[in-house]
């Protein structure tokens, strides 16, 4: 290809919009026609031009500063992580070399070391990740707390170290685990029943709490109440979570249904755990009078009575309004 040619090219690629446009003078239409006659690799520009709308362009532009703009804050967020990371090593080294060099042993070097690593987790991690960042996090943060936890009761003499982890493990899940549960990808048969697998965990882990830290203690009677407590707690949780999940009926009998279902579990939950717990016979409600209001039997009693009342009105119409709702769409079907 002539010199000539390749001028000719340029000037023909800087015509190539004006003539797609239809925007220039009919000499430079002549030209540009003339060209993409002989020339493949202009005319190959001008095909390209042809299937590219300014959307696409744009689009495509838009993406490309978004993908840079992206990486570039990757980068910069794993510099900063490792980093940080490098200052976290500081401390780390130096009390190795103090408890080497002291012959104190090495419990103290694992306590700051599992630290660090604690302060890594909320910090270096979510830096240098690139995908799941909060579950990592977590699941790091969690595991180095752990390891707090197991070099403090070796330094201490052992024995203490599940009673501590069961009951924090308990209190991380009720907050952190549907988090987790929710960005992890779970089988098919069990990927629409996170919910149910996320309360069976937390109720697991209620009835492990009641029973580590009453069997180290060694208050058996403590134990029985513990389980019975929750028992009569975790039975209200499950029905209405059942109610609310899986009865086939329209958002309006559920409401209802939960309303009704929490008014009579908040007016005799004393009253059952006094049954099974203390073997007494007793129904708060039967001491209302709403004209007392200094004795605390009788406060207690009006309270759960109201509730009562008041949770039975709004809950029966709320089923009331569902039901005719329900009626009104198998009509229309």
């Amino acid at each position: 290809m002539s010199k000539d040619q390749f001028n000719e090219c340029d000037v023909v690629q800087d015509l190539l919009p004006l003539y797609y446009d239809n925007a220039c003078s009919p000499a430079s239409k002549k030209m540009v026609e003339q060209h993409l006659m002989t020339c493949e690799k202009c005319k190959k520009t001008y095909e390209a031009l042809k299937n590219t709308t300014i959307d696409t362009v744009m689009k495509n532009e838009s993406e490309g500063i978004l993908e840079r703009h992206a990486k570039k804050e990757r980068n910069m967020a794993y510099k900063a992580g490792i980093v940080i990371a490098l200052l976290l090593m500081v401390p780390v080294v130096i009390t190795f070399i103090v408890s080497m060099s002291s012959g104190g042993g090495l419990g103290v070097f694992a306590v700051l070391t599992a630290s660090m690593l604690l302060v890594a987790s909320l910090s270096v991690v979510p830096l240098v990740s690139t995908q799941r960042r909060m579950i990592k996090s977590i699941l790091a943060s969690v595991t180095a707390l752990l390891l707090i936890f197991f070099f403090v009761d070796r330094m201490n003499g052992g024995g203490e170290f599940i009673l501590w982890t069961i009951p924090t493990i308990f209190g991380l899940s009720v907050v952190f685990f549907p988090l987790v549960i929710r960005n992890i990808t779970l089988p098919p048969i069990l990927s629409d029943k996170k919910a149910l697998i996320t309360l069976a965990w937390d109720t697991l882990w209620l009835f492990l709490t009641i029973f580590e830290v009453c069997n180290h203690s060694g208050d058996r009677e403590g134990m029985r109440a513990g389980y019975i407590a929750a028992f009569i707690l975790m039975a209200g949780v499950w029905l209405v979570f059942w109610v609310a999940r899986y009865l086939p009926v329209n958002g309006w009998i559920k409401a209802g249904t939960i309303l009704i279902i929490s008014c009579i579990w908040m007016a005799f939950t004393n009253d059952v755990y006094a049954y099974f717990a203390e073997h007494k016979k007793q129904l708060t409600i039967l001491s209302t009078h709403f004209s007392d209001w200094t004795n605390h039997i009788c406060v207690n009693a009006n309270v759960c009575t109201l509730i009562l009342i008041f949770g039975g009105i709004a809950g029966g119409g709320l089923l009331v309004y569902g039901m005719i709702n329900r009626k009104l769409s198998l009509i229309h079907i």
